[in-house]
C-alpha cells in the first residue's frame, strides 16, 4: 500500500545541517510516509549523515544539475499520494504538524495544500511567519509561495509535468506554482505554520539571477501589460537588490527588518 505522504531532501555539501532536518521528520507523530534524501554526490559526510539513519531514509547520492534537477528526481521515486520537499537546512515546525494536516479528510478536487513558513537565521536577526492564500495575481510582481510550506498530489505533477530546472535554475517552484494555478488547479491554504525555512539559501544569495527568472516567467505566462509594469519596475528591483546584498547587515537595515517583519 502507498503511503500517503513522500518526502524529500534535496542535498549537496550539507553535511552541518542535514541531521537537524532528518530528526525533524523521524520525531513526527505521523509516521504514513516514506522520506528520500536525494544528494548530489556530496564529498564532505553529508552522506554518512544520511546513511546513520538507512533503515529509515532511502538515499540517492550521483550528479545532478541543481537543485530543482534533483527534486525533478525525487518526484520519480516517490510513491506517496502527497509530495512534500524539505531541503537540507530546513524543519518541520513541530512534531505533529504533519499529523494535523492529514488527519483531516482532504477535499478529492485540492491537488495544492499550502501553510505558512518561519524564517530562521536572517542576516538582519529578525526573523518572520509569512502565508496566506494565494491565487494566480499574486505572482504577477513578485515570488509568494516557499515550497517549504507546500503539500501537492502526485496527480498534479502528472498532470502539468515537473519542474523546469533548465529555464529556471533558482527558481522553478514559482514557475511550476504559476503554470499549476494557470491550468486551473485548486489550492488551499492551512493558517499553520509548517516548518522553519533556511533563509539564507539559493535563491536568497542569487537575487539578481532569482529576479532575472521572474522576469522570463512574466513574459512567458502574462500579458503585455504585466510584463510592462515589471520591465517599468526593474530597475528598482535592482536597487533593492544591490542594497540587500551590501547592507544586509547595516544598522538601518536591522531596524527596518525590526520594525516591518519581526514577528
Amino acid at each position: 500500500m502507498s503511503p500517503i505522504l513522500s518526502i524529500i531532501t534535496v542535498t549537496f555539501n550539507a553535511r552541518a545541517v542535514l541531521e537537524e532536518t532528518i530528526l525533524s521528520v523521524l520525531q513526527q507523530s505521523f509516521t504514513n510516509y516514506e522520506y528520500w534524501v536525494i544528494d548530489g554526490e556530496s564529498n564532505d559526510g553529508t552522506i554518512d549523515i544520511a546513511k546513520k539513519y538507512s533503515n529509515k531514509v532511502n538515499l540517492i547520492s550521483e550528479k545532478d544539475w541543481g537543485i530543482y534537477d534533483a527534486m525533478n528526481k525525487g518526484i520519480s521515486k516517490a510513491k506517496g499520494q502527497w509530495i512534500y520537499f524539505l531541503n537540507a537546512g530546513d524543519t518541520l515546525f513541530d512534531n505533529h504538524v504533519l499529523q494535523n494536516i492529514f488527519e483531516t479528510t482532504i477535499a478529492e478536487d485540492v491537488a495544492l495544500l499550502h501553510g505558512n513558513i518561519k524564517t530562521k537565521n536572517h542576516p538582519s536577526g529578525s526573523d518572520y511567519t509569512q502565508g496566506q492564500s494565494i491565487t494566480l495575481p499574486d505572482f504577477y510582481y513578485r515570488f509568494w509561495l516557499c515550497h517549504q510550506a507546500v503539500f501537492t498530489r502526485r496527480t498534479a505533477f502528472d498532470r502539468i509535468g515537473t519542474y523546469n530546472s533548465r529555464d529556471y535554475p533558482v527558481s522553478a517552484d514559482q514557475e511550476w506554482f504559476i503554470r499549476f494555478l494557470k491550468a486551473g488547479g485548486k489550492a488551499l491554504y492551512i493558517n499553520r505554520i509548517i516548518a522553519h525555512y533556511e533563509v539564507v539559501g539559493e535563491s536568497f544569495l542569487k537575487r539578481t539571477q532569482t529576479h532575472s527568472e521572474h522576469l522570463k516567467m512574466v513574459e512567458t505566462h502574462f500579458n503585455w501589460w504585466i510584463i510592462l509594469q515589471n520591465k517599468m519596475c526593474s530597475p528598482l528591483v535592482r536597487l533593492k537588490i544591490y542594497l540587500i546584498q551590501n547592507y544586509s547587515t547595516s544598522k538601518a537595515y536591522m531596524l527596518y527588518r525590526r520594525l516591518f517583519y519581526r514577528d
